[in-house]
């Protein structure tokens, strides 16, 4: 999870993230941490100093047109980082995917409480996702990613190592008429519309931060599939 700010009474919560090939290394929505100023985002993963859990951020990598960060702390051997070990740029029509984060609990009497939640569904497609100046090559998920969950992984169900995206968005909610029901009532018929709403999440291909993760890591990652 990532934070802005140190002092307990004052911190906020930003966003979900997550560790990739080493525990030090961190990958977010970009939005999540827009115009925090660095020495005051902090990751709760176990690695700072005995009794905090929180860790400095020491550097970040921007891919802005993708809506992309990757960030480093100084916590290597932080107890609850457990990086995903591969990378993967493609996935299939249909293809099984899961995603993990703390997105906003909108049903708990607590304000702005986040909760811990699992998805999976599937890829409805690979497409290239534009709005608001940025332009990105992404998936559309079955699912959707409601507010907190940006930044959070999205991994391969039968291959949970494997991270071949970034949470970024969710398409605007499209409303769908199911039935039209009658209501009779003396001296009148009165009909209901029956609706339910369906919305979509958006994940950017991990691809897009290749680079800025090679900058972080001082390595070179695979060459992409082909």
């Amino acid at each position: 999870m990532l934070f802005d700010g140190v002092d307990t009474g004052e911190r906020k919560y930003l966003g979900s993230c997550f560790s990739l090939l080493e525990p030090m290394v961190f990958v977010t929505a970009a939005h999540c941490i827009e115009g925090v100023p660095l020495e005051r985002l902090r990751v709760n993963h176990h690695g700072g100093p005995p009794p905090d859990l929180f860790t400095a951020v020491q550097r970040i990598e921007w891919v802005l047109e993708a809506d992309l960060a990757v960030f480093q702390t100084d916590a290597p051997g932080a107890r609850w980082a457990a990086p995903f070990s591969r990378v993967k740029y493609a996935a299939d029509f249909g293809e099984e995917v899961c995603a993990f984060g703390y997105p906003v609990d909108l049903i708990s009497p607590i304000s702005v409480k986040v909760t811990p939640r699992f998805f999976r569904g599937t890829v409805l497609r690979p497409f290239l996702f534009e709005r608001d100046g940025r332009r990105y090559s992404a998936f559309e998920l079955s699912f959707a990613c409601p507010p907190g969950l940006s930044g959070g992984p999205l991994f391969l169900a039968e291959d949970p190592a494997t991270v071949i995206g970034v949470v970024t968005e969710n398409f605007e909610t499209i409303a769908v008429r199911d039935e039209v029901v009658e209501e009779k009532r003396p001296g009148e018929v009165v009909r209901h519309e029956a609706r339910h709403v369906i919305t979509f999440g958006v994940a950017a291909n991990i691809f897009s931060a290749c680079d800025a993760i090679e900058k972080i890591l001082g390595r070179r990652l695979p060459d992409p599939e082909p």
